[in-house]
């Protein structure tokens, strides 16, 4: 049991510690005394919110770790023999998550509370439930339903301020014809479907006003940026059965304003403040948030309170940003956007929660970390929506966020659907339009996913949309089909999904190629690295392709990585063990990439944008994955990190030319240029120079290396920009003169392979041996490590990837934040690489190995 604080005579809280659940078929008493005092709790599970079902049982020790080898399978009421989405079929019949389960929750009041309203606010139940309040029920499982929305029960008339509250909730799971949450086929789904209360729930009070649904709309005139008009809207809301006089206060930094109305009996009131009432709305010269590509990401907060005869009812804190986006699709039938009036181009990863929608604060600061280690700009959310705090810390740093709803599911079976699914869908829909139209961070909204809704529905969306957030840009679908309401949509899904030479990105006739935007699209080659391996298969000998390998996978067809082996075999040779494999896959990996991002980023504006598929991985996975579920960076990682540096030099795979990139906000002058080409032995063939500028935000093709007589079939290209004598980009290439080629077959996840290039060569390159140093610098919190790798010897030392282990427990060290990883240093160089370590260290607490091709 938990006393709540107060402050003062109100209270905000979030009622999320020292829950108890327990299934209805073990607990088979009315709701009614299971929530009063009268009930004594015996073998109940204790629990923090949010949870799910699965998280709780395995929080306590019942179940083991579900992500560890087949403990996921092996758990009652996994769908065994389901291959495809798993959201799409129903529980087995023996499954113990078909019956609804208990949530329990005590709570004391402050009676100094007497005279307010007392509200609950539930951010996210999945997928229904009937909520019951000292011994009453307080609300129904069809009124409480949908994963997506968001409910405010006014629980005034139940609370006891002289005793313990005790609040139930009879939580039912998902169907498969529920409008749910689902990881289609990005991994296999825990058996409870993931029901539970899976975001937070919070207690307030408010006096007899309350405000509701808080927007600041900005206008931003983008002819010189110098102007802004604010309008600020929310709803007041008159719980009382008389008139009531209110005083609305806002303040915005400087800017302060007084409105005094009258509220009718039980009125709901929609209030609109702009401009034209108020002139101080008019902002002259404000702060302007940006991408932290284009600049900073400034905020502002408005205070908005509301008093009854001098005394605060209700008040809201609001973080709000002032930009303006432009969408639209350009002539190459390509959709652009414009953050206050400059070109963005879309550079970004898709996210994914925990598999078990365990939420971390920690865990969402390490992803916004890494997107912009990364140097992207963007995060598409496909159907999760993430955490409140997530879209903070997205509005903080300046990362724009693509959001919509999911596909493959009864989201997408619009022709099944019955009039109570519209409503659940549209009400989802603004349930998620008011949590998030005041993030900045925002930069389109998905109202269909991998295909757009029929009219009628489509109508009711934008209906929803153009009522509540009309200048977002609204998109029907994730792919180039079009509606008929809108249209055309500017973007493309066409995929690849699993692997794909370089050459694939640059060739024309692919769909995935370097034209359009891309929403979702990969090679995948995302094996984390053996270390990783190790963790997720602890027991017994790993075989590439087991039933334990491939569950790790996704569902079909990306249940196996038989293409990754495919190609791995063909391009660098039959691999001998596990150890192998993985560390042939990171070089795999790293070339596809970077070579995805690489062309896509050359070709704007015929391209504009990109979506890597994926960022993270919602558990212990083999696939779609930049970084796996221990925050180990993979060779894929360091490849986009590489393509998507702020000043890039790049080889084109189709036409030979090099390219520099320049994603600052600051014209470069007299760069130079070198472009080194060498054998397989590492023999200099030809070397170019030259000095350039180039301004911001541009691309620039500097040469196009000509033919080069006596090339081996296999060899090298070294790049690099130069600046106050300098090297600030480097960026090294291993290629061959035959290039891989396709069949013509496409299909939505591959293209067929007919030719591989071979570099199994590599596999012959001499021995070399590097010596290196490191020296660690401790900050606040963290640590820095500074490694410097010596290249003494003749010959090529390639594919380094630096490990950095604690001492005592032999384990790597994740996050690790470098500035380079899985690099190649050449004859007689020396090298010098950054990485931010998550807590403090000191040198002689850690160990740095080193994972080479030819050490």
């Amino acid at each position: 049991m938990s006393e709540i604080a107060n402050k003062g005579d109100s209270i905000r809280k979030y009622l999320n510690k020292n829950w108890l659940f327990q299934s209805s078929d073990k607990v088979k008493i009315d709701p009614d005394i299971i929530s009063t005092t009268n009930y004594i709790p015996k073998n109940w599970y204790l629990i923090d919110i949010p949870s799910t079902i699965i998280n709780g049982l395995v929080s306590n020790g019942v179940y083991p770790d579900p992500y560890i080898e087949l403990n996921l399978y092996n758990l009652p009421g996994f769908k065994k023999d389901i291959k495809e989405n798993f959201s799409n079929f129903n529980k087995p019949n023996d499954s113990p998550f078909k019956k609804s389960w208990w949530f329990r929750k005590e709570f004391k009041l402050n009676k100094k509370l007497e005279d307010k309203q007392i509200w609950l606010e539930f951010k996210g139940i999945n997928y229904s439930a009937n909520i019951w309040l000292n011994g009453k029920r307080v609300a129904n499982n069809d009124e409480i339903i949908g994963s997506y929305r968001r409910f405010f029960l006014n629980i005034t008339p139940f609370i006891d301020y002289s005793d313990v509250n005790i609040i139930v909730l009879e939580i039912f799971s998902p169907l498969p014809d529920d409008l749910s949450i689902t990881f289609i086929d990005w991994a296999p789904t825990p058996p409870d479907d993931n029901m539970g209360i899976w975001q937070p729930i919070v207690l307030y009070s408010t006096g007899q006003v309350s405000i509701k649904n808080v927007f600041v709309d900005t206008n931003l005139n983008l002819k010189n940026l110098k102007k802004v008009f604010l309008n600020i809207i929310f709803e007041l809301i008159n719980i009382h059965d008389k008139e009531i006089k209110v005083d609305i206060e806002i303040k915005i930094e400087d800017i302060f304003i007084n409105k005094k109305i009258k509220l009718f009996p039980k009125e709901k009131r929609k209030v609109n403040l702009n401009h034209n009432n108020y002139s101080q709305l008019e902002v002259l010269n404000p702060r302007l948030w940006w991408p932290y590509s284009l600049g900073k990401p400034e905020l502002y907060e408005m205070e908005l309170r509301i008093r009854i005869d001098d005394i605060i009812s209700d008040q809201k804190n609001i973080l709000f940003g002032i930009r303006d986006i432009q969408s639209f699709i350009n002539k190459n039938g390509s959709r652009e956007f414009k953050i206050n009036g400059k070109d963005f181009f879309v550079q970004g990863v898709a996210w994914t929660p925990d598999l078990m929608l365990r939420q971390s604060q920690k865990q969402d600061i390490i992803d916004i970390k890494f997107v912009k280690n990364l140097n992207m700009n963007t995060i598409r959310l496909e159907g999760k929506f993430a955490t409140d705090y997530f879209w903070d810390l997205c509005d903080k740093e300046g990362i724009m966020v693509i959001a919509g709803w999911p596909c493959c599911s009864y989201w997408e079976k619009w022709n099944n659907w019955k009039e109570k699914d519209i409503n659940i869908a549209n009400k989802s829909l603004r349930s998620q339009l008011y949590r998030l139209r005041n993030h900045p961070s925002l930069l389109v909204w998905f109202y269909g996913s991998d295909n757009p809704p029929p009219e009628h529905i489509e109508r009711v969306y934008l209906t929803s949309l153009n009522e509540l957030y009309k200048k977002i840009p609204k998109i029907s679908n994730a792919s180039n089909k079009s509606s008929k309401l809108q249209g055309e949509t500017g973007v493309k899904m066409s995929g690849p999904y699993s692997y794909v030479p370089p050459i694939y990105w640059y060739t024309k006739e692919r769909p995935g190629s370097a034209f359009g935007f891309n929403t979702e699209t990969c090679p995948d080659t995302c094996i984390p690295p053996i270390e990783s391996l190790t963790k997720i298969f602890p027991k017994g000998k790993l075989v590439v392709g087991s039933k334990k390998w491939n569950f790790h996978c996704g569902l079909k067809p990306f249940d196996n990585t038989k293409l990754i082996q495919k190609a791995i075999v063909n391009r660098y040779g039959k691999f001998n063990n596990i150890e192998d494999f993985a560390k042939t896959a990171q070089i795999l990996g790293y070339e596809t990439w970077r070579a995805m991002y690489e062309a896509y980023s050359r070709n704007f504006p015929n391209s504009t944008g990109i979506i890597g598929w994926m960022l993270n991985s919602p558990w212990p996975s083999l696939i779609w994955q930049l970084y796996d579920y221990f925050q180990n960076s993979n060779g894929a990682y360091f490849g986009a990190k590489k393509a998507c540096e702020s000043l890039h030099i790049q080889y084109s795979y189709d036409d030979n030319s090099i390219w520099v990139i320049n994603r600052t906000n600051n014209n470069k002058k007299n760069l130079e240029i070198t472009v080194k080409i060498y054998n397989r032995d590492f023999i200099l063939k030809e070397s170019f120079i030259q000095h350039i500028d180039i301004n911001q935000h541009s691309r620039l093709c500097v040469l196009t290396i000509p033919y080069i007589k006596d090339l081996t079939n296999l060899y090298f290209i070294n790049l690099t920009i130069i600046e106050n004598l300098s090297i600030i980009s480097r960026n090294f290439y291993w290629l061959t003169k035959d290039f891989d080629s396709f069949s013509g077959t496409d299909t939505f996840y591959h293209s067929i392979i007919d030719k591989y290039a071979d570099m199994s060569e590599l596999r012959n390159l001499p021995k070399t041996k590097i010596t290196y140093d490191y020296k660690i610098t401790k900050n606040t919190h963290t640590s820095q490590i500074e490694i410097y790798a010596n290249n003494s010897q003749d010959n090529l030392a390639f594919f380094l990837r630096f490990i950095v282990y604690k001492k005592t427990k032999n384990d790597f060290i994740a996050p690790i934040y470098w500035t380079d990883n899985c690099i190649s240093i050449l004859p007689h160089e020396k090298i010098k690489i950054y990485g931010k370590l998550p807590s403090i260290f000191s040198k002689k607490e850690i160990d740095v190995k080193i994972s080479g091709w030819n050490l």
